[in-house]
């Protein structure tokens, strides 16, 4: 019988999983959330470095996301795709970075083993003892202003979801011409087209008639559609993540980690001690309006037309942004957001003055800074960091036209060379 030989001991690799944020997904058919990342990690020719992509639920609470993203990195460990020398880097953009520091915060979860594979149990030191380092990218840990406004808005964004999802599960001509229709016509040169582009290019990869006819492409059109109507079921059956998001700590309900209060934040940083290394990427979006310093700037109220984004405007400002950002901005700008308390919060890496109003179109700038670690400064809008921030062609012609957009087109100066250089540090950083 011949002797076995023992196995080499695995060289110590580096997980870097990516945890996307508020509408979060890993991808919906080509479009990806973190567009671009992959080809620059390929360009490293890491050899113990490994990339993961995390498909978590669009517009859950909190508390239910970080709950799946434990029994992702469960699954990881239960399959020995993570060894007990590896360690973990966590990257999480908005909502994601909320998610992150929930995994972390929750006690009673802390005590309970995970479940997995048909029953394979996992301890939660398994996961938290591998997490070494934790990256925050544009995340509101004391909240954002754009939340409160949205969750006054109830039946609005009810209506929205309704909408798409009726042109996904019934026929999307309906829907799918409207976008064409306003992306040819004057919507056009006022948004820039492209949120219009990209829910446009959704709808069409999902339709069987857009494209070369083949039965490759009805069932990749019939996947599409399926991963969309799944997309649009989750955020219509569970949309509590804007709760979550408010700045102004709610009454009474689940807790969030940009509501806690001063004590709570002191014993979330004991819980991490100094084990876990943290970098966090603040974000800060083109001025398109000027609201006084020091003050806070006056709430977006449709009731009074003076505050809406097109009449408030500066035009020498708004150069080269389109109404999307605009409109966010605006509605980001104002509201119950105040300053977080100088002891917890961190200080950015360069020199900047922060006004109460500034903002990336989606999150107070204040909000993002942390107080461990170094915070770095980004001119850029939210969607920049994660490689939305220029469209890009699809590498294939299956009803949809682009794989990446700029998705909030703020003129906020971030580029090719911004995308590389933030990029090139987190791993870096995810590298030790």
């Amino acid at each position: 019988m011949a002797k076995q030989q023992a196995r080499a001991p695995s060289r110590k690799r580096f997980h870097i999983v990516l945890v996307p944020g508020f509408g979060g997904f890993d991808a919906l058919g080509q479009l990806e959330y973190y567009g671009g990342v992959t080809p620059l990690f390929r360009t490293r020719k890491a050899k113990n470095e490994v990339l993961h992509y995390f498909d978590n639920l669009p517009t859950a609470a909190v508390a239910t996301r970080a709950g799946r993203l434990q029994r992702y990195l469960a699954r990881r460990i239960a399959r020995g795709e993570i060894l007990p020398s590896d360690e973990i880097t966590l990257i999480g953009h908005s909502t994601g970075g909320l998610d992150i520091r929930w995994l972390f915060w929750n006690p009673p979860r802390l005590n309970q083993p995970i479940f997995v594979d048909g029953g394979t149990k996992v301890e939660p030191d398994e996961i938290l003892d591998r997490v070494r380092r934790v990256v925050f990218l544009s995340v509101p840990h004391w909240g954002t202003n754009i939340a409160d406004w949205v969750r006054a808005r109830k039946i609005w964004r009810e209506t929205l979801v309704t909408e798409l999802r009726g042109a996904v599960v019934g026929s999307q001509v309906p829907l799918l011409d409207r976008a064409e229709d306003l992306i040819a016509g004057g919507a056009a040169c006022l948004t820039g087209a492209g949120l219009l582009r990209a829910v446009q290019d959704s709808l069409r990869e999902a339709d069987e008639r857009m494209g070369k006819p083949s039965p490759e492409r009805t069932a990749g059109a019939q996947e599409a559609a399926s991963q969309l109507e799944l997309y649009l079921r989750h955020m219509a059956s569970d949309f509590r993540a804007i709760d979550d998001l408010t700045s102004q700590r709610p009454k009474s309900g689940p807790l969030s980690p940009a509501h806690f209060n001063d004590e709570e934040r002191k014993q979330e940083l004991k819980l991490w001690g100094d084990r876990i290394a943290t970098r966090s990427y603040v974000t800060l979006g083109k001025r398109v309006f000027q609201f006084d310093a020091g003050r806070p700037a006056p709430e977006l109220d449709l009731v009074k037309p003076w505050t809406y984004p097109e009449i408030a405007k500066d035009t020498r400002r708004s150069a080269g942004t389109d109404i999307v950002y605009r409109f966010c901005y605006r509605a980001c700008a104002g509201g119950p957001f105040d300053w977080p308390t100088p002891s917890l919060s961190g200080k950015v890496a360069k020199p900047h003055a922060i006004e109460l109003w500034d903002n990336d179109g989606i999150v107070n700038t204040a909000s993002m800074l942390w107080p461990r670690g170094d915070n770095v400064l980004v001119p850029g809008d939210h969607m920049d960091i994660v490689g939305q921030f220029q469209p890009v062609k699809a590498n294939r012609g299956e009803g949809r036209t682009y794989q990446a957009y700029n998705l909030l087109k703020s003129d906020s100066g971030f580029n090719e060379d911004s995308f590389r250089e933030v990029w090139t540090e987190i791993f870096d950083f995810c590298a030790g």
